[in-house]
Parts: structure tokens; C-alpha cells; sequence
């Protein structure tokens, strides 16, 4: 996510963080906590769309595989912060 006039979002949202506080380190280390945190809500309602009432057909296989792969790509992408 890109804010044309202002470079990224994490770049706007440190910005206005950094100038709270004189310690960049901790301005830093709140944003990074704040990502994980969002990243943590997005696994948790991406988990929430798994089927568990499955009819056993290729479809609901299919769609809960999906499920699974987007969970895993958000928990990686937490991962890589770490």
C-alpha cells in the first residue's frame, strides 16, 4: 500500500509515530509490533472461513486447501519480521 504524496503507509504511519517519541528504535518497534498484531488478526478471521461442515466433495477440499494457503501466507509474512 503506497500513499503517492507521502511514500508507504509504514513510512506515513512512522512519521506521525516518530514524532511522539525521540527514540526511533521505539517508534520502530511499535509499528513492528503493530503489523504483527494485524497480521495476527488477519490469520485468525482468514481461519475463521474454513468449512466445517464438509459434504467431502473435490469443492469444499478445494476451497478449505485455499483457506489453508492464505493462512500460511499471512503467518509468513509475519515470520519474515521476526
Amino acid at each position: 500500500m503506497t500513499n503517492a504524496q507521502n511514500g508507504t503507509a509504514r513510512e506515513d504511519l512512522f512519521r506521525r509515530v516518530a514524532g511522539s517519541f525521540v527514540d526511533e528504535t521505539r517508534a520502530n518497534a511499535l509499528i513492528d509490533a503493530y503489523r504483527l498484531d494485524v497480521l495476527a488478526e488477519a490469520v485468525d478471521a482468514a481461519r475463521g472461513e474454513y468449512l466445517h461442515d464438509q459434504t467431502g466433495t473435490p469443492e469444499d477440499e478445494a476451497y478449505n486447501r485455499a483457506v489453508s494457503d492464505v493462512v500460511a501466507a499471512i503467518a509468513l509474512l509475519a515470520e519474515e519480521k521476526k
